[in-house]
């Protein structure tokens, strides 16, 4: 997976500049107006809240470790490369996701099981989860032939 942050910077410009335009227009109206006290309250809380969709932007937006979240700068000078993810195969979640496959083929293939049951994802975690202990006994214990 490639991740691409000029565009979610200038898209974070943008949504911060529309809440900052939302704020000033605010607090000019608080002072231009001569509003009753349930206007001002309303005025205060549309700011407020403002401030916090801003500030819970900063944390929602997933960032690549090269990006201080503070100042939405990079830390290094990597500008020119490109961020890499990838996942080890056989790792634990090759092996969950195995494990899901399997266990909601064989769920399927039960006519006794109803698949759009809100109980179906307990029953298909139950399966996986026995399949895990067996999975782990089976590495803990290995027999002494």
């Amino acid at each position: 997976m490639i991740l691409n942050t000029d565009k979610q910077k200038t898209s974070l410009k943008s949504v911060y500049a529309f809440y900052s335009v939302i704020i000033a227009l605010s607090i000019l109206a608080l002072f231009v107006f001569n509003l009753n006290i349930y206007a001002k309250a309303v005025l205060c809380t549309l700011v407020l809240l403002c401030v916090l969709v801003m500030r819970s932007l900063k944390h929602a937006v997933p960032m690549p470790p090269d990006i201080d979240t503070e100042t939405m700068t990079e830390t290094e000078e990597t500008a020119s490369e490109e961020t890499v993810s990838t996942v080890e195969h056989g790792g634990a979640i090759d092996t969950y996701l195995t494990l899901l496959i399997e266990t909601d083929e064989e769920l399927k293939n039960d006519p006794s099981v109803d698949t759009s049951s809100p109980s179906y994802t307990n029953l298909l975690n139950e399966r996986i989860g026995r399949k895990l202990d067996a999975i782990s006994k089976r590495n803990n214990h290995p027999d002494n032939d």
